[in-house]
């Protein structure tokens, strides 16, 4: 049994320094898979921005379209009843017929960008968080190693203390002193 006692400490130690050394890969493993999701998150949201921006520019042009064959249509029923096109009044109706068209089309333009300055804070947010989730792992990281060494050596002291041999002399009533 004398001879398995250090074995057995040896293999202890190894269990130990092996532990901690997959404790601190397992941290690290864990701060890159947050990284990653966050850096996807940060993608999909400056793509969702991008698409916010270009909709609301397809939606601007087709109320320029609709505004457009709107005016032809005022055209042409005040050419029909005989009216003309050069009367103030005429002028007046087809100049807010565009004031309005512009404004709709401008609406949608805003409402695009809200969308997207939404969409690029929440990219921001996700890039900060992949950085932060890389920091975390190697703080993580770093006290599993130090936390490892720390057991480590106390062991080794406690089995120093343990082993440290009893005095060879033995005092028949005790000690004196």
């Amino acid at each position: 049994m004398g001879f398995l006692t250090p074995v057995l400490g040896a293999i202890g130690t190894i269990a130990s320094i092996g532990g901690t050394i997959m404790s601190v890969a397992g941290a690290m493993e864990e701060g890159r898979e947050q990284k990653a999701r966050y850096q996807y998150e940060q993608k999909v949201a400056a793509a969702q921005a991008d698409e916010a921006t270009a909709a609301s520019q397809r939606d601007a042009m087709e109320r320029y379209r609709e505004g457009k064959h709107l005016l032809s249509q005022q055209q042409a029923a005040i050419a029909g009843s005989g009216g003309n096109l050069t009367d103030p009044s005429v002028i007046d109706i087809m100049g807010d017929t565009t004031e309005r068209v512009a404004l709709a089309a401008q609406t949608d333009i805003y409402k695009g960008d809200q969308q997207a300055r939404g969409y690029n804070d929440a990219a921001k947010v996700a890039g900060y968080n992949a950085n932060s989730a890389m920091r975390a792992a190697r703080i993580k990281a770093g006290g599993m190693l130090f936390s490892g060494m720390s057991s480590m050596f106390s062991r080794f002291g406690e089995s120093n203390k343990k082993t440290q041999t009893a005095p060879s002399v033995s005092l028949p009533y005790g000690s004196y002193g």
